[in-house]
């Protein structure tokens, strides 16, 4: 019922099997899309449980991230050239301030890959908590970037990871990019992607990278093809649009891509409506600016999550598609929320 009440796409994906992956640990291939990039999705119970959960956070977050990047790397290895290539031909753009937090850096160096790499934070210069609506296009500026580190001459592969919601950082981050490698006589190749990714997302950037040269394009999205709400920033799985109620006062249903066993996992757990990375600077701890380091805001994330869960469950409720293991998931992940944010208060 769900599945067919909120259009969720699940009968695009191919199960691989491939070498070094733990057990726990699936990768699928997705069809049927109208993009030239190969897409993928890479699901474990550690993604599962930081796209469920918003109360995991800090050392918890990063330790799970760890794993799945190990996963990732290893995946990358069989499906693109990064395993074969000289360390001067991969180069790794960092998108500060949060997305050193999908730790795909150390994955790739503790399996023993090498690159260079690149630092570039673009900040809207409005506050953009849950909010990345088309007014604010223009608003985004480059308050530090570091492409010293570019080689001369080369072909490059480029690993980006991020969380990748409206794709405007993202097209902003691969435009200085190819500026930048333009001025040292390189050629954009490869473009990785990896991170929870919505599928307005990968158009986006998709379409950025092909105008900047890039050859081939991979998405490696966690768990799934997220939605995008109305305000161009939360990514449910599926659910109710928070942001367009708030706006319209009219319930509009969303509804991601992934594989049915997946959906499976995640459906007793997962809050319909719920922003999956959430706000992924302020879940970490501490965040690298390119001048120094800064604290994340995990308070301020705990209780912009207490308030987002608490607005799905008036919105939802009464709902036809609304079920008691909705209601007993939110009850259970508010509960931890405020748990959380009392420890961290003490």
């Amino acid at each position: 019922m769900l599945i067919e009440t909120f259009d969720i796409r699940v009968g695009l994906t191919e199960k691989l099997e491939l070498p070094g992956l733990r057990p726990c640990t699936e990768i699928y291939k997705v069809g049927g899309l109208p993009l030239r990039s190969e897409v993928y999705i890479l699901d474990s119970p550690e993604v599962k449980s930081v796209a469920c959960h918003p109360h995991i956070v800090g050392d918890e977050l990063i330790e799970s991230m760890g794993m799945v990047a190990y996963d990732a790397v290893k995946a990358l290895m069989e499906l693109t050239s990064i395993g074969e290539l000289e360390g001067d031909e991969i180069v790794f753009e960092h998108v500060l301030r949060a997305a050193p937090g999908y730790c795909l850096h150390e994955a790739l160096r503790g399996l023993g890959i090498d690159f260079r790499e690149v630092w570039i934070r673009p900040r809207y210069k409005l506050p953009s908590y849950r909010d990345h609506d088309e007014e604010n296009v223009k608003e985004i500026e480059v308050v530090y970037q570091d492409f010293s580190m570019i080689p001369e001459g080369r072909d490059l592969v480029v690993v980006k990871p991020d969380t990748e919601a409206s794709g405007r950082t993202a097209e902003v981050a691969l435009q200085r990019l190819h500026e930048e490698a333009e001025k040292k006589n390189s050629k954009l190749r490869e473009l990785i992607v990896y991170g929870f990714i919505s599928e307005y997302g990968m158009r986006v950037i998709e379409e950025k990278a092909l105008k900047v040269g890039f050859e081939k394009v991979y998405f490696i999205a966690l768990g799934d093809i997220t939605a995008l709400c109305y305000n161009m920033y939360d990514m449910p799985l599926y659910g109710p649009d928070e942001s367009y109620y708030s706006e319209y006062r009219e319930v509009r249903k969303l509804g991601g891509i992934t594989d049915y066993q997946v959906f499976e996992k995640y459906v007793l757990e997962f809050i319909p409506g719920a922003d999956q990375p959430g706000d992924w600077s302020a879940r970490q701890k501490i965040l690298f600016t390119g001048v120094g380091y800064e604290p994340g805001g995990i308070v301020k994330h705990l209780e912009n999550s207490i308030s987002l869960v608490s607005r799905l469950w008036e919105i939802s409720r009464g709902q036809e598609w609304f079920m008691e293991f909705h209601e007993e998931a939110m009850k259970k992940e508010l509960e931890q929320l405020r748990n959380k944010l009392n420890q961290m208060k003490e």
